[in-house]
C-alpha cells in the first residue's frame, strides 16, 4: 500500500480555472478538468493505496461529489476544508472516507506529520522536526516555505496527487521552526 496526499482539488468549481490559470489552464472546461483529474488520480493511486485529502474536494452537490469519489481509486482520508463543511452534512458523502478530521497528527514511520487544510505558523512538535502539510492557499506564499511545512495542494505541486514519502523528504529539507 502506498500513501498519497493532495488538497484543493475543487472538482466542478467553475471559477477555479480563472483563479488558478497556471495549473488549471490546461483544461478546456470543468468537465474536461474533472475527467482528466480522475484519470490522473487513477493513473497514480492503486486500489489498495491511501490518500489524504486536505480539504476542498469539490464545489458541487454532495450526490455529485459522491459519484466522483466512487470513481477514484483507493481509500480516502479527509481533513476538512472550508468548502467541505456543507458536503459533510450528507451522510453518504461522509461515508466515502475512512476518516474525517479537522486536524490530524499522524506518525509516518517515526516522522510526525501535522495535517490541516489551513497553513498554521505553530504546529505540534515543530521545534522537534515535525512536518506540517496544508492546502487552502493554492501555492501562494505563506512565509512557511523555508521551514518543514509544505503546501500539498494541486495548484502548489502541479500534481492531482503527490507521493506522501516524497513530500516528507522534501519538507525535511526545510529548517526546523523554533518554538515560539
Amino acid at each position: 500500500m502506498k500513501k498519497w496526499i493532495t488538497s484543493d482539488l475543487h472538482f466542478d468549481h467553475a471559477n477555479i480555472q480563472k483563479f488558478c490559470p497556471v495549473t488549471r489552464g490546461r483544461f478546456k472546461d470543468i468537465e474536461d478538468m474533472r475527467e482528466r483529474m480522475i484519470e490522473e488520480w487513477n493513473a497514480s493511486v492503486g486500489q489498495d493505496d491511501e490518500t489524504f485529502i486536505l480539504g476542498d474536494f469539490a464545489f458541487l452537490p454532495a450526490a455529485d461529489a459522491v459519484k466522483i469519489l466512487h470513481r477514484l481509486n483507493g481509500t480516502k482520508i479527509l481533513i476538512e476544508g472550508n468548502h467541505d463543511r456543507k458536503l459533510l452534512h450528507d451522510p453518504v458523502f461522509r461515508k466515502c472516507f475512512k476518516e474525517v478530521h479537522q486536524y490530524l497528527r499522524y506518525n509516518h514511520d517515526g516522522q510526525i506529520v501535522i495535517m490541516m487544510h489551513y497553513p498554521i505558523h505553530e504546529w505540534d512538535q515543530m521545534h522537534r522536526g515535525a512536518v506540517h502539510f496544508y492546502g487552502h492557499v493554492h501555492g501562494n506564499p505563506t512565509g512557511l516555505e523555508k521551514y518543514r511545512a509544505r503546501d500539498v495542494a494541486f495548484d502548489a505541486t502541479g500534481n492531482v496527487v503527490s507521493d506522501f514519502d516524497f513530500m516528507i523528504k522534501d519538507a525535511l529539507k526545510g529548517e526546523i521552526r523554533a518554538h515560539h
